[in-house]
């Protein structure tokens, strides 16, 4: 059988991408710079992340919250994950694969590894946590295709698709795929969930919901040790509480500046502001099945009213790029899309030509979220000056995402994220309306599907490419919602703090991480 074969510690990675990620980091001109001195690395100590993502528990099974998912990636291992950058893969618990040149069959060699209690991971541990990600009633199930999944031997792993599948790396990667222990995990949901036996670089010392989850170098890590010994993950949901035990040397690291004190955090020697992209579109969602918004020439209204330039200068603060796309910028972004301009006129006649019956459209601002709700007020006054009828409603953020999932609303301010660096991961979520429903938009447009469905299947880029550009061309002109920002990862640190930085997919590699005292 020919094979293309894949070996250890090689990046699937686009160097052009790569160099983008590199200008973008360094806008600030200062992120990490000890990522490119390891050799002078030291070893020890603790360092304190203050973050506002409480996480709900650390079962990659079973939660989908971002605070929890990214404490997961510390401490649970998958088959292949994210390299450095986010933008490719690398090999982890399989230190090698190869594809069958029909692309049907992927055969994985495990390398030797152990759980963070000594035990060795199994090829039955493999199969089982394997099981478990691609359970059609999971959280993330849909994300696999059709499959066997068979132990050739006691570290060789053979899945065998019906049908091309070239995402499935991306998949394999994904937190939901990480590998536990069978045994553990079987004899004590409710343990694993704030405790897991796992294979990452760290492990769980302690963790209280609402507090602090605490984890501590693994011993039994197979690849290089941790630097630090411990990291402490305070929940601190207050912007104002993050900043203030920054400035006070309470905290060496805090997640997720308020974008209204970043600048002049940045303009202060002792510290350092981290600006790094992210797989992160924040944007309008809109509920097709509600009329009006069930209206094709509301939506684009909505889109020609927008007054983008004058969000991302008063609500993101400058933070960010005006988007041309209905998703993040991922693996297959097609910059020739052309972007919805500001123009009052087109859409006072898109309104006065689509019978619009002066319905009131809700916007949904989650309650303390400022950019949220600076958003929704300058988009109010350009929607407001074209002739539509425009409320702006507050909830708490649990309340809000509620009738997000009942599909009870008009219109949210929000925002997504990818866990992959592959464009079918949201492209399926968003657009596909088989796979979730047009993710709470009802968007269902055949012809997308069938793109999204025939990309998944080919095995060169550039033509996946060219469908994906289709996809984003007509699902954003199709107005599925009304982009605001490829909004960036904003983070700070002590200047003491080396090797810190975001990953585009949102964890962070706190293995490399080191402090300079």
């Amino acid at each position: 059988m020919n094979v293309t074969k894949v070996g250890v510690r090689v990046n699937v990675v686009a160097a052009v991408i790569v160099g983008i990620i590199i200008s973008f980091i360094t806008i600030s001109g200062l992120i990490s710079p000890g990522i490119a001195f390891a050799a002078d690395a030291k070893s020890g100590g603790t360092l304190v992340f203050a973050r506002p993502e409480e996480p709900l528990g650390l079962n990659g099974f079973k939660i989908s919250d971002n605070g929890s998912i990214w404490a997961i990636e510390q401490i649970c291992d998958s088959l292949i994950e994210p390299d450095d950058s986010g933008y490719g893969l690398r090999p982890a618990l399989a230190e090698s694969w190869e594809i069958s040149d029909d692309g049907l069959v992927y055969t994985f060699h495990l390398r030797d590894a152990k759980f963070n209690t000594g035990e060795p991971v199994t090829i039955e541990d493999v199969l089982f946590s394997l099981d478990k990600a691609a359970d059609p009633e999971g959280y993330l199930g849909f994300v696999f295709p059709p499959m066997k999944r068979e132990a050739i031997d006691s570290k060789t792993l053979r899945m065998t698709l019906e049908a091309p599948f070239t995402p499935l790396l991306s998949a394999v990667s994904l937190f939901a795929a990480h590998i536990v222990d069978k045994e553990s995990y079987e004899a004590d949901e409710d343990s694993f969930m704030v405790n897991p036996v796992c294979s990452g670089p760290f492990k769980v010392e302690s963790f209280e919901r609402g507090n602090s989850l605490d984890i501590v170098r693994n011993e039994h890590y197979w690849d290089r040790q941790s630097y630090l010994d411990k990291v402490e993950m305070p929940y601190v949901p207050e912007s104002n509480s993050r900043i203030l035990g920054l400035k006070n040397g309470d905290y060496d690291v805090i997640n997720v500046v308020p974008l209204n004190q970043a600048k002049a955090l940045d303009a202060d020697p002792g510290f350092i502001l981290e600006v790094s992209p992210a797989f992160r579109l924040d944007y309008v969602y809109l509920n097709h099945a509600r009329p009006p918004l069930d209206n094709k020439d509301i939506r684009l209204a909505l889109n020609y009213a927008a007054n983008r330039e004058a969000v991302l200068a008063v609500a993101f603060h400058g933070f960010g790029t005006i988007p041309n796309s209905y998703m993040p910028i991922v693996s297959h972004h097609c910059d020739s899309v052309e972007a919805i301009p500001y123009d009052l006129e087109k859409a006072r006649e898109l309104v006065a030509n689509s019978g619009y019956d002066g319905t009131v459209i809700e916007v949904i601002a989650a309650s303390g979220d400022s950019v949220a709700r600076q958003a929704a007020q300058i988009l109010q006054q350009g929607w407001q000056e074209v002739g539509l009828n425009i409320e702006i409603v507050e909830f708490d953020m649990g309340t809000a995402y509620g009738k997000l999932e009942e599909g009870d609303f008009f219109s949210m301010v929000s925002y997504i994220t990818s866990d992959t660096n592959d464009t079918d991961f949201l492209a399926g979520i968003q657009a596909d309306h088989e796979v979730f429903g047009g993710f709470f938009s009802s968007y269902n447009n055949t012809q997308v599907t069938e793109w999204i469905q025939a990309a998944a299947k080919l095995s060169d880029s550039a033509a996946r490419a060219d469908l994906y550009c289709k996809v984003q061309q007509q699902v954003y002109w199709d107005g599925y919602s009304v982009p605001l920002n490829f909004k960036p990862f904003v983070n700070a640190h002590q200047t003491d703090v080396i090797g810190f930085h975001n990953s585009v997919t949102g964890p962070w590699w706190l293995k490399d991480v080191w402090l300079d005292r």
